[in-house]
Order: C-alpha cells, then structure tokens, then sequence
C-alpha cells in the first residue's frame, strides 16, 4: 500500500471506504434525474465513478441500467461491494478509462462526466469520447467546480498536489465554452437545457466530528494499528481542511445538462432571470 501521507485524495478515499460523493450529493443526483427525465428504460455512464455513490444512486432512484467506470481497480471492487449492500440490481462497475471507453458509438442515454475532465490533462479527447458514445437527444450531466472568486496562488498549488492534478484558476464560463467548442468541431452540438449555480458553505465547525464518524464505521480498527490510524486521521484532516477554505471562499459549482444535437440551435437574444 502507498505511503497515506503520498496518497491523493482520490487514492485516499479509496482507503478509508468513504463514498466519494457529487457537489451537492444525493440532491444533485436527483436534479439531474428529474431534469434529464431518467427511468427504467434509460441507459447511464457515469465516468470516473470512484467509490460508488452516483452510479449505486441513480439506480436506487430510476431503476435504469447504470455502468460506472473508473481507473482505479481497489475503487471499482468497492463500488460492487457498495452495490450488492445496497441491493442495486441494475448497477455495474467497471475498470477503465475515460480516454479510451470500451463502449460502442451512441450507447447511452445520459453521460454522467461530472468534474471529471478537472483531472484530465486531454480534455478535449476525453470530451470527445463522452460525444462518441453519448446517443443524438441524450444529455450530457456536467458538475463543473470553478473558481467564482480569485484563490491564492498557495491555495491552488496546494489543492493541486492533494488532488494529484495541477488545477487552472477557471470559471463556469470556461468550462462550457470547452464543451460547446469541441461539440461544434464535430458537429455535436451541445444545447444547455438546464444549468443552476451553487456556492458552498463554510463547514470548518463540523470537520472533526465528519471524521470520527467516516473513520469509525469504515475503518476496521483490528487490523489497523495505532501508528497507522493516526496517520489516516492527520491525513483526512488534511484534506478536508484544505478542501473547505478553498470551496468556501473561492470556489463554486453548477449543475448543467447539455443536449447532444445534430444541427445548432439559434442564439436567445432577451434573456431573463428568476425574480
């Protein structure tokens, strides 16, 4: 097992067992669903599914055939773990990548991708995969975590090196226009048919009390000698105090399906905002 201390998060989450959840969790699921008009007779990709979450969910909820994909084979063991609990019957994990997805062209009808492309260097051949797969009429469900005020170069060096990827200081703008961009290059038009924006709370208050219980019900403190579980308590501790300075006061996240066409829709001139 890697050094914990070396270990990214996403390494780290694998670890500890915890279920490495969306911006917003089940909530957000639920939108998406509800949004995206999700049943049983749907298909779903979700990339980069880590722990289980967001695939075994969507499945509880829908009742469609879900697939989630991940590089990380200790996490897909844990997601069918997860699965089988959680009596999931329309859920499937797999390993692989998102660079290259053992899929054929036009199989699914919704492609959870998330942030997922945050942690790729490639985005525009990962983009591209997510469009090769995705069928005409499915939705595209991308969760963007941006930047809605401007961090400290520290902040963003430092987050960097705990998520394992070197991170830009981008907005929710930048994110669509990538989608909207290579869409248009092969004609697969990305039509945003529902987008909502989110800021997120300080949480410092219940950062210890988070990881007692995490670490309480996940660890199995038998085979896990004192040394050991304090190095993955500093760890966690790490991390999530990292994570909340910078979400609460720099960054921001939304929710946007985006629509796979064949030919481009007119742009809207009087546009409008809730009052």
């Amino acid at each position: 097992m890697k050094e914990i201390n070396k270990m990214n998060y996403s390494e780290f989450v694998g670890l500890i067992d915890e279920r490495n959840r969306p911006s917003g969790g089940i909530k957000t699921i639920q939108e998406i669903i509800v949004n995206a008009r999700l049943d049983e007779t749907k298909k779903v990709l979700e990339i980069g599914s880590n722990t289980g979450f967001t695939t075994v969910n969507i499945g509880l909820l829908t009742n469609a055939k879900v697939v989630g994909i991940d590089i990380n084979e200790p996490s897909v063991e844990k997601s069918k773990l997860y699965a089988n609990k959680m009596e999931a019957k329309t859920v499937d994990f797999i390993k692989g990548s998102a660079l290259n997805l053992p899929f054929e062209d036009e199989s699914f009808d919704l492609i959870w991708c998330s942030n997922v492309a945050s942690f790729i260097d490639d985005k525009k051949r990962v983009i591209l995969e997510y469009l090769r797969v995705l069928k005409p009429g499915g939705f595209l469900a991308v969760i963007p975590i941006y930047y809605r005020n401007t961090p400290p170069q520290d902040i963003v060096d430092e987050v960097s090196k705990a998520i394992g990827c070197k991170i830009e200081v981008w907005n929710k703008n930048f994110w669509i226009n990538l989608f909207k961009r290579i869409g248009d290059e092969k004609k697969n038009y990305l039509e945003i048919v529902y987008e909502k924006d989110y800021k997120y709370l300080d949480q410092k208050d219940r950062l210890d009390t988070y990881i007692e219980n995490i670490l309480s019900k996940n660890l199995d403190r038998s085979t896990i000698g004192d040394k050991d579980f304090n190095l993955i308590k500093k760890r966690a501790k790490y991390f999530y105090e990292l994570f909340n300075e910078n979400n609460y006061k720099y960054a921001g996240y939304s929710t946007i399906l985006m629509q796979k066409r064949k030919l481009p829709d007119e742009e809207e001139l009087f546009l409008s905002e809730e009052i």
